[in-house]
C-alpha cells in the first residue's frame, strides 16, 4: 500500500488519475479502517484549496479540510452558523476534533454524524471537483447513498468546500445531542434547527434529526407546524408530540428501544427549536 500527502490540488488529482481508480482520498482519517483498504491513499489534509473559512457577501465558505476543532473555535462560524459550531465542539474527543475534518464527517456517511446534521439543517451545499477540473454543487443531504455509504466516489472526486447562507437578521440556529457519555459515544438522537423570526412570528424553519433514515432527516410536518406560529408553551408541546410521531425510528437491544428514541426525537426537536428561536429573537 502507498500513502502520499498531496501538497496541492493539482498533485492530488494527478495521483488519482494515474491510479486508475485504485487510490482513495483521505484527510483526517479518524474513521479509516484497516480492513479493505485501497492500494493507494492520497492525503489531502494539507491541500490549500480545501482549507480556510471565508465570509462572503452572500455566503459562508468552509473548506472541507477544516477540522472540527477549527470550526468550533471560529468566531465566524460561531456568529454565522452557531449550530455547526456547537456540533463540532462535541464530536469525538479532543484528539478526534483536532484531526477529523468536516468533509470526512460528511463523506463517511454515518447517519448521525454531528457536523453533517448541522450542515443539513443550515441548508449547506457541497462543492466537488472531479479529475478533469469540472465542479458540481450538491446539497449535503444528497451526498448520502445509504447507511454508512456515500454517493461520492473518493477515487474520482474531491470534496472542496461547503457553502451556506450566513445568519441573517432574525435568524438563529442550534444543535443538541443525547448520548450515553459526554465524549466518544454515538448519539441516540441528535438534532439541529435553523429558524427565522419576524415580528415575533416564526417565518422559516428547518429541523433535522438523526439517526432515523440513512441521511439526516428533516421533520417536515413539525416545520409546517412552526410556520406563522408565535412561540409559547402550547406550541412547544405540539412540536414535541408532532416530532415524536412524524417519522419512524429504529430501536436496538444494545442502545435503546424504538419508543425511547421516539421520545428523544420529540424532546430534542422541542429544545433545539426553542434555542434557535431564542437566538433568532435576540438577532431581530
Amino acid at each position: 500500500m502507498s500513502y502520499t500527502i498531496a501538497s496541492n490540488l493539482k498533485q492530488a488529482i494527478k495521483i488519482l488519475k494515474e491510479s486508475d481508480g485504485k487510490a482513495q482520498v483521505i484527510a483526517g482519517a479518524t474513521d479509516l479502517f484497516l480492513e479493505n483498504l485501497p492500494s493507494e491513499l492520497v492525503d489531502v489534509s494539507a491541500v490549500p484549496e480545501i482549507l480556510g473559512i471565508t465570509r462572503g457577501k452572500d455566503f459562508l465558505s468552509i473548506g472541507a479540510g477544516v477540522t472540527h476543532a477549527e470550526a468550533a473555535a471560529s468566531s465566524v462560524i460561531r456568529s454565522e452558523a452557531e449550530a455547526l459550531s456547537e456540533a463540532c465542539r462535541i464530536v469525538g474527543s479532543p484528539q478526534v476534533r483536532n484531526m477529523g475534518t468536516l468533509g470526512g464527517n460528511v463523506i463517511n456517511a454515518a447517519p448521525a454524524a454531528d457536523a453533517a446534521v448541522a450542515l443539513v439543517a443550515l441548508g449547506a451545499k457541497a462543492v466537488l471537483t472531479d479529475l478533469y477540473g469540472s465542479s458540481r454543487e450538491a446539497f449535503v443531504v444528497d451526498l448520502y447513498g445509504g447507511y454508512n455509504r456515500s454517493s461520492v466516489d473518493s477515487s474520482a472526486e474531491i470534496l472542496m468546500r461547503f457553502l451556506l447562507k450566513p445568519a441573517q437578521r432574525g435568524e438563529g440556529s442550534a444543535f443538541l445531542r443525547f448520548a450515553p457519555r459526554a465524549a466518544l459515544a454515538l448519539p441516540l438522537v441528535n438534532a439541529a434547527a435553523r429558524i427565522r423570526v419576524e415580528q415575533s412570528l416564526i417565518k422559516e424553519a428547518r429541523i433535522v434529526i438523526a439517526p432515523a433514515k440513512p441521511a439526516p432527516t428533516r421533520l417536515l410536518e413539525t416545520e409546517k407546524l412552526l410556520l406563522g406560529a408565535k412561540p409559547g408553551l402550547d406550541l412547544w408541546q405540539k412540536v414535541k408530540s408532532t416530532a415524536s410521531s412524524e417519522i419512524e425510528v429504529r430501536g436496538s437491544m444494545l442502545r435503546c428501544s424504538e419508543e425511547y428514541r421516539c421520545h428523544l426525537v420529540g424532546v430534542l426537536a422541542r429544545r433545539v427549536s426553542q434555542q434557535a428561536v431564542v437566538r433568532a429573537m435576540e438577532a431581530e
